[in-house]
């Protein structure tokens, strides 16, 4: 497997240097999509790769899953496991690794990945290896931003420049995703857009002008979503796809 990362171990521990472990507000976009395609367990597996920090296991908890997740953050093998079984969760293997060199001698019936693929060059074979941890019959989910979208993409390049340069935007296509995973033996449950209208950044710093007028959209953004109740290519948040390995 090629090593085509748009990121660096160490882009992503500056990132991460003050982590608190918690679960996102209440009706988090990707946690409803994880609960509208992804059944209840009392005896299920469940991946997500990227793990750390780990919100989202959690929603994976709720229904009833083993969690399980590999990242190559140090705390991925300590503090969040030891944060989720205080959530009263069930845990069970939690690796410190690079995905590229991972190997693991088991699948899961749940594999996931949210905001992963799109730091990679070589998406599609990121996608393949996640396909590879799924248990027939498992469900594979994976998600991304939307900085494809047009209006987006306005955004992003204006205002998140930095941000927008170590995402690939060809990776943000799930018609394609679906594509490829039709050709490993999956069938499509769903692939589009989602989240409703929402622009968030990262912290590069801009000039006068430029921060009176995110000002100003930061605070048109909870009207708008308001007022823009379908989901679009142009303006939802994610992309994404939910398969089940036949």
């Amino acid at each position: 497997m090629t090593n085509e990362k748009l990121t660096t171990q160490e882009y992503w521990q500056s990132n991460r240097e003050s982590v608190v472990f918690k679960r996102h507000e209440a009706g988090h976009g990707i946690d409803v999509f994880i609960q509208k395609f992804i059944p209840a367990t009392t005896n299920g597996s469940a991946i997500e790769i990227g793990s750390f920090p780990g919100p989202h296991l959690a929603t994976f908890g709720d229904l009833g899953y083993e969690l399980n997740g590999i990242d190559f953050c140090p705390d991925n093998a300590t503090g969040l496991p030891e944060w989720l079984k205080r959530e009263g969760f069930k845990t069970g293997d939690f690796w410190v690794s690079d995905f590229f060199e991972f190997k693991c001698d088991r699948q899961f019936d749940v594999v996931s990945s949210f905001g992963f693929i799109e730091h990679f060059l070589n998406y599609e074979e990121v996608i393949t290896k996640h396909a590879a941890l799924v248990n027939k019959g498992g469900y594979l989910l994976i998600t991304t931003p939307n900085f494809r979208g047009s209006v987006q993409h306005f955004l992003h390049n204006h205002f998140d420049k930095a941000n927008l340069a170590v995402h690939n935007l060809e990776s943000m296509q799930p018609d394609k995703w679906a594509e490829q995973l039709k050709q490993e033996g999956f069938e499509i449950l769903y692939k589009g857009h989602f989240g409703g209208f929402w622009f968030w950044r990262g912290a590069e710093k801009l000039p006068f002008i430029k921060r009176k007028l995110l000002w100003i959209i930061q605070r048109l953004v909870p009207r708008l979503r308001k007022l823009i109740v379908s989901d679009s290519a142009a303006l939802s948040a994610y992309c994404g796809i939910a398969a089940r390995k036949l």
